[in-house]
């Protein structure tokens, strides 16, 4: 499989019902803070975001806080991956490195992380596809 984010390849979340999804970008080769928020769908079925690739950031993690399950999808292009979303909070969220190949569980709540974060509360670039895309 490809690397996250080379080539094309990236990050689909699939999530069930209306919730909020929290993104924290961060890892900052040049010392930007991190960034912090959510966005959200009121959608009561099947709704999907995409995790946005940075320049600046080399690490990613999320979580749902909805009503449904959710799940993260990687490697579009070339072997397929599906990773269940467990965590409803920074404590299990789902985890990416830059350039990486798997989605891990990773405990990211502690002050080292979000220190000197910057909250965007719903301005987070993660955006929400249409419920139906052209074909």
């Amino acid at each position: 499989m490809a690397p996250i984010f080379d080539n094309g390849e990236g990050i689909l979340v699939t999530t069930h019902g209306p919730g909020y999804l929290h993104l924290y970008t961060y890892g900052a080769s040049n010392g930007v803070s991190g960034v912090y928020g959510s966005t959200h769908t009121s959608r009561s079925g099947v709704s999907h975001f995409i995790i946005p690739h940075s320049y600046t950031y080399t690490q990613y993690a999320f979580y749902w806080d909805g009503e449904g399950k959710a799940e993260c999808h990687i490697g579009w292009k070339s072997d397929p991956k599906t990773y269940p979303m467990e965590g409803k909070g920074w404590e299990k969220s789902s985890w990416v490195m830059l350039g990486g190949t798997e989605v891990s569980v990773r405990d990211i709540s502690g002050p080292e992380f979000f220190a000197a974060a910057r909250n965007v509360k719903t301005l987070i670039n993660c955006p929400l596809l249409p419920e139906h895309l052209p074909s």
